[in-house]
């Protein structure tokens, strides 16, 4: 008689990490979507973005595909994807809707952080703010989108932070329209010294009020530069 398979249970094992090549270059494209690297227009050819991580075009076609499924990339001319432009009315809805949603999860995070959180993200602030007052627009943009984060992983769950994070993907490439504009980053700075101030004093209602007023600022110097930009599109069709 045929001797009896014995089931033996795996042991405890660490769990292996695995991300794929793919993987890696949606997280890279994503997170300078969200940060703002990327203005709306801005073309992303399978060939370019491959050169640029120094990736084969396979990898790349599946982030790039990823991207687009989320929004975040649309159909631009010939093959290539861009990001998407945006119009008025769906930049006052994303400024309701982030007030709404970030406010509540920089309230919750007032009465969760740590001295320890609290420093890292005035580390974040301060270098911030040394950013703008060099003018460097770029490095304004990480550290802004560093600051937001490092608020928001205090206050809610991974489910919250993902929709937190579309959000950005949607707006993220709008604020390369107005961040040059110093005159709008020490604005903004205005909303990121109420919220660390909040934060430190543990007052959610001053974190949600500062993160209102920093979407709320940054959204109608949008509209004023997306209703400039509108005005003088018949004179360049005309000129």
């Amino acid at each position: 008689m045929a001797a009896r398979s014995v089931s033996r249970v795996v042991p405890s094992m660490k769990t292996v990490v695995h991300e794929t090549l793919g993987t890696k270059v949606y997280q890279q494209l994503r997170e300078a979507i969200m940060s703002g690297r990327f203005p709306p227009g801005q073309p992303l050819s399978l060939r370019g973005v491959a050169e640029a991580v120094g990736s084969s075009t396979m990898p790349v076609r599946g982030a790039l595909t990823r991207l687009q499924a989320e929004g975040a990339l649309v159909d631009g001319p010939g093959r290539a994807l861009m990001v998407p432009p945006i119009t008025v009315e769906m930049l006052e809805e994303l400024r309701d809707v982030r007030i709404a949603l970030e406010g509540c999860v920089a309230e919750r995070a007032a009465s969760r952080m740590t001295d320890e959180h609290l420093n890292a993200i005035q580390q974040i602030y301060d270098e911030m703010d040394a950013h703008v007052n060099a003018g460097d627009a770029a490095a304004y943009l990480r550290t802004n989108f560093a600051f937001h984060t490092a608020i928001y992983a205090q206050g809610a769950s991974e489910v919250t932070l993902a929709i937190i994070q579309n959000l950005w993907m949607r707006i993220g490439p709008f604020l390369n329209m107005v961040a040059p504009d110093v005159r709008h980053m020490r604005r903004s700075m205005t909303a990121h010294k109420m919220i660390v101030d909040a934060l430190w004093n543990r007052d959610g209602p001053g974190a949600h009020a500062g993160i209102a007023k920093d979407i709320g600022d940054a959204a109608q110097d949008l509209k004023g530069r997306l209703s400039v930009e509108s005005a003088a599109m018949p004179k360049r069709a005309s000129g």
